[in-house]
């Protein structure tokens, strides 16, 4: 599932490459990805809006679309977007497990597993990809999310001012649940995902299995710097890898280009705080990869 680094990556990207376009049309070949809306209505709804930005909140992206006076067709070049928040919608997009969205020519046949397409006045079209069908699209009006309560729900990304040290003292200190699991969890932390988890614990040198309350104050304060640095890093090379794409008219169709983990999924590697061999055992439903000498357990591992 892509993580906080990569939907913000996308993001960039798509700022760099939509930034202003027209949508002419919309059209949903598998309407299960449609959350709240049926195929009329969303291609209703999106017709003559303007792409005016995208943002993110945790692993969900924000298409800001404001809408033009009329609704324009592919030969009109002049079009005029409207002032005001009330002309303004949100278009929301979670890709889940295997989602995808790919800015390609309207010539260009569609691949595989399509399950919706936006149309833009300049031939070219946003594309979503599916194979699970799992991903979710939504149409709100502008700031009014509460009828998305996997959103609304969410806490704090971890570069909001409101993510603290403290903040994280008081989320874990009474809870008597393994560490990993927890960050897991959107409700606490937004856009963590199983590789960002693995990281940061191995640089913090917290064993993924330790209960929640039994980590000392200097010990959430590694934790939380470990999962701040790790972070920066995946956004600095998703950047770099973002501008390259956009030079060149690409998708991010490859999540690996974004970051490229030391801890996550490589069982036998170096570990990179000590070198000894890396471990990897399925913990919660998840492959978690750990070094046991730079992370002690913190007893017998109960696999859940």
């Amino acid at each position: 599932m892509p993580e906080l680094p990569e939907v913000e990556t996308l993001r960039r990207l798509l700022v760099s490459r939509l930034q202003g376009a027209v949508f002419v049309s919309a059209e949903a070949v598998s309407p299960v990805v449609l959350r709240n809306s049926d195929p009329v209505s969303f291609s209703a709804a999106i017709c003559g809006r303007q792409m005016l930005d995208v943002r993110r909140r945790g692993k969900y992206l924000l298409f800001i679309l404001g809408a033009a006076n009329h609704c324009p067709t592919t030969e009109e070049t002049e079009y005029r977007v409207t002032g005001g928040s009330d002309d303004e919608i949100d278009f929301i997009v979670h890709l889940r497990m295997r989602g995808s969205l790919l800015v390609e020519d309207a010539q260009t046949p569609p691949a595989k597993y399509l399950c919706a397409s936006i149309a833009m006045q300049d031939g070219r079209e946003l594309r979503y990809y599916d194979m699970w069908r799992w991903g979710e699209l939504w149409l709100l009006p502008h700031n009014d999310l509460s009828a998305l309560k996997g959103l609304v729900g969410l806490g704090p990304d971890p570069f909001d001012a409101a993510f603290t040290p403290l903040y994280l003292t008081e989320r874990l200190r009474s809870r008597r649940a393994a560490i990993k699991p927890l960050l897991l969890d959107q409700c606490i932390v937004a856009g963590l995902g199983n590789i960002y988890c693995d990281e940061s614990l191995n640089r913090a040198g917290i064993h993924p299995a330790r209960i929640a309350a039994s980590l000392s104050a200097d010990e959430i304060t590694r934790l939380y710097d470990s999962a701040r640095f790790v972070l920066s890093a995946a956004l600095g090379q998703g950047g770099s890898y973002a501008a390259l794409l956009a030079e060149s008219g690409g998708n991010l169709s490859d999540f690996e280009g974004v970051y490229t983990p030391q801890v996550y999924d490589r069982p036998g590697k170096p570990c990179p705080q000590c070198e000894q061999p890396l471990q990897k055992i399925s913990f919660h439903g998840r492959g978690t990869t750990f070094c046991p000498n730079c992370q002690p357990d913190a007893g017998p591992l109960k696999s859940g």
